[in-house]
């Protein structure tokens, strides 16, 4: 009888618009040797990270068993290329190749969000749902998703999941996707960002001016005023939630999923915009199933990217 062998450890990448994440990462989705970093400002920093950090985790762990790399990435990619990417102002990238060439390691390439959506849905907020549909929207800087049907992440055509670039506003402003109004530019945390600089730069004497001017980054600054009873903020974050929630409703009315899943950076702090975002996320008219927080928060993009790089793998 042949015997099977155990699958050793892989290496988790989540390369997002701001940030970067890695880790060792093992079958049962328990992560090691975590590293977190932010994105180098200058382009060519940005796209040598991916391949900085995993020799990085290689040369620092030389006696563990590296099965494999998935990188998760916040643009579309094709055939281990990112292709495209509106936050990281990066394309026409071979990731899977450079990565193989620098590492050794089979390398799996995939959009984070999706990578969430497939971590979220096998060991996060939909772990033990293996039939029905769940749709994973994560929020941070842009806005993205992911669809998984029976237990299976489905990407149409390759792009299924784009949900930040669905217009909701042909008057709003323009995307780097070429469109206006957008979902993720009228509701993402560059939305949010944007309208604590207008705010702060009309009203540098209430409070979320105060804020930035000490130091605190815009969302962060809108959330710290509301939470002292500032009304301009609580109004700013109040209206950006409607929006999200307009946003989630029209996924909703088309895809109909049993379970809704929200996650990424702005819903995983607590505060007032977590709040608010929620609470507008109650009042959809088209949702009919169940509604959960993400539960695995900053790791969901590297173990999603690892388990698509063993769903990958030639079974043993």
């Amino acid at each position: 009888m042949t015997r099977q062998a155990t699958p050793g450890p892989s290496i988790g990448i989540d390369l997002g618009a701001t940030h970067i994440r890695a880790a060792i990462i093992d079958t049962a989705g328990t992560t090691t040797a975590a590293i977190h970093r932010k994105l180098p400002d200058d382009i060519p920093g940005r796209r040598l990270a991916a391949t900085a950090i995993a020799t990085e985790l290689l040369r620092a762990h030389p006696n563990d068993r590296i099965e494999s790399i998935g990188l998760a990435v916040a643009g579309t990619v094709t055939a281990g290329v990112l292709t495209w990417s509106a936050n990281l102002c990066l394309d026409g990238i071979n990731y899977q190749s450079e990565l193989h060439a620098a590492t050794g390691c089979p390398v799996v390439v995939i959009n984070d969000a999706r990578a969430a959506a497939l971590a979220e849905s096998q060991l996060g907020a939909g772990s033990g749902m293996t039939t029905g549909t769940v749709f994973v929207v994560t929020v941070g800087t842009g806005i993205g998703g992911g669809i998984v049907i029976d237990g299976q992440l489905r990407t149409g055509t390759g792009h299924g999941g784009e949900i930040g670039h669905i217009p909701l506003d042909p008057k709003g402003p323009p995307c780097r996707c070429g469109q206006r109004g957008c979902w993720e530019r009228l509701s993402g945390g560059t939305a949010l960002n944007a309208a604590a600089a207008r705010e702060a730069a009309v009203n540098p004497r209430g409070a979320t001016g105060r804020t930035v001017a000490g130091g605190q980054p815009g969302a962060a600054a809108l959330a710290h005023a509301a939470a002292t009873g500032d009304r301009r903020a609580q109004y700013i974050i109040h209206h950006h939630a409607h929006l999200f929630a307009r946003g989630l409703d029209v996924l909703c009315a088309v895809i109909a999923p049993h379970l809704l899943v929200l996650g990424g950076g702005i819903i995983a702090r607590p505060g007032a915009i977590r709040d608010a975002y929620l609470s507008a996320a109650d009042t959809l008219h088209w949702h009919r199933g169940q509604t959960r927080t993400a539960m695995l928060d900053d790791n969901a993009g590297m173990i999603g990217a690892v388990l698509a790089a063993r769903n990958s793998m030639p079974s043993l």
